[in-house]
């Protein structure tokens, strides 16, 4: 028979007892869940960060083409006739461009006309050019075959047949004059003689890509062909929303 006393002792002690082995464990577990708390924060701050990180911050550098930028080459040399892009600007007041070729009549005969192989949808935005042109862009032109739009103003190598202003009368009343212009000396076989250089300035509504175009000189009864780099089609100008 147990005494109630001495069952109240032996409950006591063995509480006690629990409670004496099971003290060192609480630290430790309590180190334990505060070293969770703290890597788990850790992880926290790195995704954060992370995210803030690619977030929009404002400033977003954007690359456009400029109108500068063109595809193919920018100077011809057909047997001693040069043509070069010398310019290309494009005004995003008025929403146009100019382009002008430096037109260099240095071979063996004047240049009496040359073509740049310009297509229709670009022809069609020509507001004006420094030099009369007619358009064959439809209709390939007779004595070259291309297609594109031809300058028909001849080039004048010579002095004695030129006026005092440079100009020669034309001889047919549909056909432009000859015109000097910018003259400098090139060789041609081995004699130096005169070489007529004009810029010729074509304007243009709009923006242009670029690309490789098909050229052609007709002197004499000679006819070069060579490539050069022309507005292809008319697209809408770069801007920051491009990006």
């Amino acid at each position: 028979m147990k005494h109630k006393g001495l069952t109240g002792r032996w409950l006591r002690w063995q509480r006690g007892q629990a409670m004496a082995e099971y003290w060192v464990t609480i630290p430790a577990g309590i180190i334990i869940m505060l070293a969770a708390a703290g890597v788990v924060q850790l992880i926290t701050n790195g995704l954060t960060q992370t995210v803030e990180g690619l977030e929009y911050t404002g400033s977003v550098e954007c690359t456009v083409t400029t109108p500068d930028e063109v595809t193919g080459p920018v100077y011809a040399n057909l047997s001693g006739h040069t043509i070069e892009l010398v310019m290309n600007v494009y005004d995003e007041e008025t929403d146009t461009t100019q382009i002008a070729y430096q037109v260099t009549s240095g071979g063996a005969h004047d240049i009496s006309h040359w073509m740049l192989g310009l297509p229709p949808g670009v022809a069609k935005h020509i507001l004006w050019t420094s030099e009369p042109w007619v358009d064959h862009t439809t209709k390939a032109d007779p004595t070259t075959g291309m297609f594109g739009i031809k300058f028909d103003t001849g080039y004048d190598s010579s002095d004695s047949d030129s006026g005092g202003d440079g100009a020669e009368p034309p001889k047919d009343k549909d056909k432009p004059g000859k015109k000097k212009s910018d003259v400098g000396i090139v060789l041609t076989g081995y004699s130096a003689r005169a070489a007529d250089s004009r810029l010729v300035v074509i304007h243009l509504a709009g923006y242009f890509e670029w690309d490789i175009t098909d050229l052609g000189v007709k002197a004499s009864t000679d006819v070069f062909m060579g490539t050069i780099t022309a507005p292809a089609r008319r697209v809408d100008p770069p801007s920051a929303d491009d990006c």
